[in-house]
């Protein structure tokens, strides 16, 4: 479906005359509904971040126009469980043309819904779209060979949110991950590799880089996150945040895949029994897991 004119829904007139010059800017043309029952042919509904309870809203949004895609333009990251995509702000107008293109595959009625596998199956997990372990394990594996046999150093990562109360159901890990997708995105170079090693957790491979290197990697991540936020299905705003361990390789040492996972794993493990939203390295020697602790002008925002 070609996604052309855009309604938007936001009460306060210098916020939305910003986000309607956004809009015309990558292309867009803006409708003068303002209201969801004012909606005729629009293809995206914008909620800004003044709109009222705006679960509500976009119930009312999808009972006016079902094929209307339903964006949420808000300041941090993370995924709105009310809406189909979040619309970052400030806008860049040239990011908002490429998810244009990405999502205009996505909506509307001729569309074809793929089937979604399951966490590990098939070769890209659906949330977050980095590559299954059990595709890319291979790659992994030949990676840490290479670096032991050159002598270049290699780190990896295992990273995983901290529990929400009576809130971390397959819904709402889902939302998460894909706000930790972009947050990894974000913070990586083009040769490190991000894989989804199971359905709750994250790795992070980093050829070339020592300790020091992924530990600012590990942090950065833990930063964005914890300045992020989500919006439940009750309005209520979420402030989540994630755990990391983090392990190296150093030239000259004699390791493998699977030693580098385990003393990673064991550092996450250590960085949730501390209270979360932190960093525990270690190297690839057995005991040798040191503390790492979050800065502290990171903490959950409030």
């Amino acid at each position: 479906m070609k996604l052309k004119d855009v309604a938007v829904i936001e009460p306060n007139q210098a916020r939305w005359k910003a986000l309607a010059q956004s809009l015309t800017k990558a292309g867009l043309k803006v409708s003068q509904a303002r209201e969801p029952q004012a909606l005729t042919k629009e293809q995206l509904v914008v909620l800004g971040p003044s709109a009222k309870s705006p679960s509500r809203v976009a119930n009312q949004v999808r009972a006016k126009s079902p094929q209307a895609l339903v964006l949420a333009a808000q300041a941090k990251g993370f995924k709105a469980a009310f809406a189909d995509a979040v619309l970052p702000l400030p806008v860049s107008v040239n990011d908002l043309k490429v998810r244009l293109l990405e999502w205009q595959t996505k909506k509307g009625p001729d569309a074809v819904a793929p089937v979604t596998p399951r966490p590990g199956d098939g070769i890209l997990d659906p949330t977050t779209n980095f590559y299954t372990f059990n595709h890319f394990k291979e790659v992994l594996f030949v990676e840490v060979k290479r670096a032991r046999r050159y002598g270049f150093p290699l780190a990896l990562a295992v990273l995983a949110f901290d529990p929400i109360a009576g809130r971390m159901g397959d819904k709402l890990l889902s939302q998460l991950m894909g706000g930790l997708a972009l947050a990894i995105r974000r913070s990586l170079r083009d040769t490190d590799y991000p894989v989804q090693y199971s359905a709750d957790r994250v790795l992070l491979l980093m050829p070339h880089t020592d300790l020091a290197g992924s530990l600012i990697v590990a942090r950065r991540i833990c930063e964005r996150v914890a300045r992020a936020s989500l919006q439940a299905d009750d309005d209520e705003v979420l402030h989540p945040t994630i755990s990391v361990g983090v392990a190296a390789g150093e030239p000259g040492r004699e390791y493998g895949f699977s030693d580098l996972v385990r003393q990673a794993q064991d550092g996450l493990m250590q960085a949730m029994a501390r209270g979360g939203n932190r960093v525990e390295f270690s190297d690839v020697l057995p005991g040798s897991v040191s503390e790492a602790p979050m800065p502290p002008t990171i903490p959950p925002v409030a």
